[in-house]
């Protein structure tokens, strides 16, 4: 069955990393705070590794929304805990030398990437910052 809340994974096959152990740190509101330590019962070093198994019904597994949204939206994965479930956005970096000039096919990605993340409501992540 499904839990109904995050102390009732303990009774389930969980899915995890194998590196890094923060990944198996889940963003549950529990009585256990706001992470929910997991025991996997499974690793993969590989969300897609732990996707497919997911998929095959081998257990629960926590992955990005951009991993599973079509499975989701198709019905090959549901979401669970959603009520107890928490928002978390992950900063992405674009790191490059500073002290070179940079492609213009570099700066224009860069630009992209930058007003995809703001998004229609509001910025998903850190305001996009140039580091000299």
């Amino acid at each position: 069955g499904e839990p109904a809340c995050p102390e009732e994974l303990d009774r389930h096959r969980v899915l995890g990393f194998t590196q890094p152990a923060r990944l198996n740190q889940w963003p549950l509101r529990s009585s256990r705070g706001e992470l929910w330590a997991t025991r996997p019962c499974l690793k993969a070093s590989s969300g897609e590794t732990l996707r497919r198994l997911a998929l095959q019904g081998e257990g629960i597994v926590c992955l990005s929304d951009f991993q599973t949204h079509e499975d989701r939206k198709a019905g090959r994965l549901v979401q669970i805990l959603a009520e107890h479930t928490l928002t978390v956005w992950n900063p992405v970096h674009a790191v490059y030398y500073r002290h070179t000039t940079l492609a213009p096919r570099i700066r224009v990605f860069i630009d992209f990437l930058a007003a995809k993340l703001q998004g229609p409501e509001g910025p998903l992540s850190a305001p996009v910052e140039s580091i000299e």
